[in-house]
């Protein structure tokens, strides 16, 4: 085959089973000329072929005959008939009404000057302009010749166009088809519409390795063999047909015989069979369909490598290769899919072996996966009954059990059965937490497997071996969703704000600093705890829209303050994850040059526990921050020691004493221990140490006998709004000290 999708023969006499005879129109009302044109033309030939043609007198009588033979490849036409524009409204009939471009007409005309040739010629879509005088029988001929080679080449180039459309259109029906049946199904469907013509038979049979294609299956079939799929191929064809199949198997390649042909697609690559495809005319196939065959084929043999290909992706995507069984995504697909009255009735079982990584650590990849597969027969044995079992994770099954199943008792039997592993016994250390999807009704499927997720770590946090969660999980959740919605709201409507707290030196309550703290009130008037909605935005991803508001709104305060000729720094809270960011410098860069304020008078906070999980990464980003002339806290420091050992180097300036300690001097000498050894540590190591949370002068004044010079807390006062602290800053002593840089 070439590289072009379509070839067309050289002329010559194959045209003739092609053509019978190329029919011509005469549409003339002076019967003797018209008598005239069929003697010239008896015997005329033009590429093998005869003429046939076809008479009318009128153009009224021509214009039904014509939209009956769109097979006329010219037509003789009159101008002057029974009106004097006749010939020339049947042209516009012709190309405008019945739509055919294709036909080639040639205007004869007794009365030349009726109708000028040059203006015809520009105003009507004609191909030629005669007068009858001039018109010999050689130039007749020639007229003719020409024009009929014109209309063959345009009609083939149109049908060739029109037969790759069939097969692009073919191709498209193939592509959406994923099972066997159908794909085979659709690929006799359309092999019908691209021979466009009526079929005998349309048979697809599959030829696995090792068997004889005589005994291969017939997988569909068309017409009176429908009945028949199913069956071996030797009982539906005769021997003629049967050789053909021998033949294209040994060759390899496709078959063309006079009434059929035979297709053939190896497939042995992607599932070890070979495809075959009878297609019975009930007339032979002309060149042009044997090559749109070959076309098609070529998609149908990748239509072929594509649906096994989208199934084995489906079956890697929806089965465990371990254990042969179903995996969390369709798990997911199964719950979407359930009737309300199959969900109420079940309940989700998830099933987790504990310390899973650290024995793949210890006794290796093999073994785990040992002891997963024992722990699904030892689960398969225990709920035989299940509705399905699947590898939900790495080291988790799920299981969906109906009421019967008595949940409960069969897992504490299951934690007590031992596993042999290598001629080993092994106990298995279980965590199990029981959903009942009735409690669940109007949630989809993702959001009960994170819950099940979530619920399952809840327990082992807990140590709990099983737990069943019922309907007020479900209500905190819903609510937790809720109000992630409003916080998104309040983000782009910014309905949070700042509160500044002030810092002072304990020695004289001098105002040092303020500590900006967000707060969030609805349009409603409703209040909302940081401690709800800052741990919300930050597992949901809003912590950075939070973080980037409530600098942008320090920045504002701190320019008022400025105004004031408040010279006194301002704390703002950054999380980890922001500080990482590549972009947060220049950030902060640009909200300190578009509020006209210095460095100096901002102070980032950011607490212990979350700077020390990053700290090698954290580390360089507030070094950067703290040569701009910032100061950086570590807040809540001693919660965690997890900072003691970088104290010698560490990237802050202030360390603060969590409330947590403060709050409980004097009443424990743990606590007096912890803030002893703060104080003397940021003493040893040149950090300024401020103390959090003294609401009582029996704490301030334990605080300054240690030596602790700065704090806050509602002893001093309360965070308040800017407005209020600009009415308050009046009546204190303020210590100015922001430097320039």
């Amino acid at each position: 085959m070439s590289d072009e999708l379509f070839t067309f023969a050289e002329v010559g006499n194959d045209h003739a089973k092609v053509h019978p005879a190329w029919r011509i129109l005469s549409v003339e009302d002076d019967e003797e000329y018209q008598a005239s044109l069929i003697l010239a033309l008896k015997h005329c030939t033009v590429l093998g072929a005869p003429l046939e043609i076809l008479t009318t007198n009128t153009a009224t009588e021509a214009a039904p005959v014509i939209a009956a033979n769109p097979d006329i490849s010219v037509i003789l036409l009159d101008v002057v008939m029974e009106d004097d524009d006749a010939g020339l409204r049947l042209v516009r009939s012709i190309r405008d009404m019945i739509g055919n471009a294709a036909v080639r007409i040639v205007l004869l005309t007794g009365q030349p000057g009726m109708a000028p040739c040059k203006d015809i010629m520009l105003s009507h879509d004609v191909d030629e302009y005669w007068c009858k005088s001039d018109l010999d029988n050689d130039q007749l001929i020639g007229v003719i010749t020409s024009n009929i080679r014109t209309w063959n080449y345009i009609t083939r180039l149109t049908h060739a166009r029109q037969g790759l459309q069939m097969v692009v259109d073919a191709s498209r029906s193939l592509s959406d088809k994923r099972d066997l049946q159908s794909f085979t199904h659709t690929v006799l469907e359309e092999l019908g519409k691209i021979v466009e013509i009526q079929q005998k038979a349309v048979i697809c049979v599959e030829c696995l390795p090792g068997i004889n294609v005589r005994e291969a299956q017939v997988i569909a079939a068309s017409k009176n063999f429908s009945s028949k799929a199913g069956g071996n191929l030797k009982d539906l064809v005769d021997e003629e047909k049967l050789r053909a199949f021998d033949r294209a198997m040994t060759e390899g390649g496709h078959i063309f015989e006079a009434n059929f042909s035979v297709l053939f697609f190896d497939r042995s690559e992607v599932n070890d069979s070979v495809y075959l495809t009878l297609v019975e005319t009930d007339r032979p196939l002309t060149d042009e369909h044997i090559y749109l065959l070959r076309v098609f084929s070529e998609n149908i043999s990748t239509g072929f490598i594509n649906m096994f290909l989208y199934n084995r992706l489906t079956e890697l995507s929806y089965r465990d290769p371990l254990l042969g069984i179903n995996n969390r995504n369709w798990l997911k697909l199964e719950i979407d899919s359930m009737p309300v009255a199959e969900r109420k009735a079940l309940s989700l079982l998830m099933v987790e072996i504990d310390d899973y990584s650290h024995m793949g650590i210890t006794f290796g990849e093999d073994f785990c996966d040992l002891l997963l597969t024992g722990l699904y027969r030892h689960l398969h044995g225990r709920f035989p009954a299940a509705r399905a079992v699947c590898r939900f994770s790495t080291n988790t099954l799920a299981l969906l059990l109906d009421e019967t199943c008595n949940i409960e008792s069969n897992i504490g039997m299951l934690s007590l059965q031992q596993l042999v592993i290598k001629e080993v016994e092994h106990t298995l250390s279980l965590t199990a937490a029981e959903f009942p999807l009735g409690d669940m009704l109007d949630w989809e499927a993702e959001m009960i497997l994170r819950l099940a997720k979530c619920g399952l770590e809840q327990a082992r946090r807990e140590q709990l071996s099983y737990v069943k969660f019922d309907s007020s999980l479900s209500v905190q959740i819903s609510e937790r969703f809720a109000l992630l919605d409003e916080l998104r709201s309040a983000l782009v409507n910014e309905q949070l704000y700042i509160v500044l707290q002030p810092k002072v030196r304990l020695e004289d309550r001098a105002v040092t600093g303020f500590e900006a703290l967000v707060r969030w009130r609805t349009p409603e008037g409703r209040e909302y705890s940081p401690a709800t909605f800052i741990p919300l935005a930050e597992t949901s991803g809003l912590i950075g829209q939070l973080d980037k508001l409530v600098l942008r709104l320090v920045c504002e305060a701190v320019k008022q303050l400025k105004e004031k000729q408040i010279q006194l720094p301002v704390a703002f809270n950054a999380s980890p994850m922001e500080l990482l960011m590549s972009d947060y410098f220049d950030e902060l860069l640009a909200f300190i040059q578009k509020s006209g304020i210095l460095p100096s008078q901002l102070e980032l906070e950011i607490t212990e526990t979350q700077a020390m999980v990053d700290y090698k990464d954290i580390e360089p980003r507030l070094r950067d921050i703290m040569a701009l002339g910032m100061k950086v806290s570590i807040d809540d420091f001693g919660t965690g020691y997890s900072s003691l050992s970088h104290i010698a180097d560490l990237a802050a300036s202030t360390l603060k004493i969590d409330r947590s300690f403060v709050s409980r001097l004097g009443d424990s000498k743990e606590c007096g221990h912890v803030v002893d050894m703060i104080l003397r540590l940021g003493d040893r190591f040149g950090y300024e140490v401020v103390a959090e949370g003294i609401e009582t002068e029996e704490q301030r004044q334990y605080l300054l006998q240690k030596n602790c010079q700065f704090g806050q807390g509602y002893l001093f006062a309360k965070p308040m709004s800017l407005e209020v602290l600009l009415d308050w800053l009046p009546t204190q002593t303020i210590l100015s000290s922001v430097s320039k840089p």
